[in-house]
């Protein structure tokens, strides 16, 4: 996730959108976008992206914010977030698990 951070500081989301600087970031650090979400001000951020993390034992589970204002993007850990989203993204991820895991 430090990684993504560091890659998130190098994007121009004013230029590029925030959905734009969220998928180049992840390029560079090898992630998946999920889902983003318009947030309107809720929780204090207008965009959150939920993005999934290639990890040794299973993807880690993350989530771009943007805060109200333009703020700098922020990466929280959805695990350790207890913003409402976070728990759908963690849902989320783990049915595309189910979903791409072959039947026996």
């Amino acid at each position: 996730m430090i990684e993504l951070d560091l890659a998130l500081q190098y994007q121009d989301y004013l230029e590029k959108g925030f959905e734009g600087a969220v998928l180049d970031a992840l390029e560079l650090v090898g992630g998946k976008l999920l889902f983003r979400m318009r947030m309107n001000g809720a929780s204090g951020f207008d965009w959150v992206a939920a993005i999934s993390l290639n990890s040794m034992d299973e993807p880690r589970i993350a989530l771009v914010v943007q805060p109200a204002g333009n703020g700098p993007l922020e990466v929280k850990d959805a695990s350790a977030s207890e913003m409402p989203i976070a728990s759908v993204a963690r849902a989320y991820s783990n049915l595309l698990l189910h979903l791409e895991t072959p039947a026996d």
